[in-house]
């Protein structure tokens, strides 16, 4: 095995161009899917807090009354857990998109697999997870918000 230093991009197991190939439409796929599951978790977390402001407007502009403020928070509930449960599983999906990329990246050069190791994965995954947390924090916030926005509303029947 020859000498590696940093301006060396000398392979293990050299691979031929099909494979190469190969194996960089597959990272460039998983790449493009991470970032396509990272937009969706905001967008997710936007689009919830979204509903959330219109349910109050909603109810505030039709002065609705008990039943229809009873439905409004009901739904909050069920938008608020099925929200969450959207954001973990959008996790677990980037999480597979990574071990893809791990596993192509181990077939690419050593000053590849240098350049990628740059961030560690406890430093991404402490990030991603942190993110994780404060967007299901937010959705949470956001429902309890929405919650006291509809109880300071009147209650009587119409």
């Amino acid at each position: 095995m020859a000498d590696i230093d940093d301006n060396d991009a000398v392979q293990e197991n050299p691979i031929d161009d099909a494979v190469r190939d190969e194996l960089a439409l597959i990272y460039n796929k998983a790449n493009d899917a991470l970032l396509f599951v990272k937009a969706q978790q905001w967008w997710t977390v936007g689009s919830t807090l979204a509903v959330f402001a219109a349910f109050l407007v909603i109810a505030k502009f039709i002065n609705a009354g008990a039943p229809i403020i009873n439905k409004l928070t009901a739904m909050i509930i069920l938008m608020t857990c099925a929200s969450i449960f959207m954001l973990v599983v959008y996790q677990f999906w980037q999480h597979n998109e990574l071990q893809r990329i791990r596993a192509v990246t181990r077939h690419f050069s050593p000053l590849f697999r240098k350049i990628q190791a740059i961030k560690s994965a406890k430093e991404g995954n402490f990030h991603r997870y942190t993110l994780l947390g404060f967007m299901i924090a937010t959705v949470i916030l956001g429902a309890a918000i929405s919650y006291m926005g509809l109880d300071a509303l009147p209650r009587w029947p119409r």
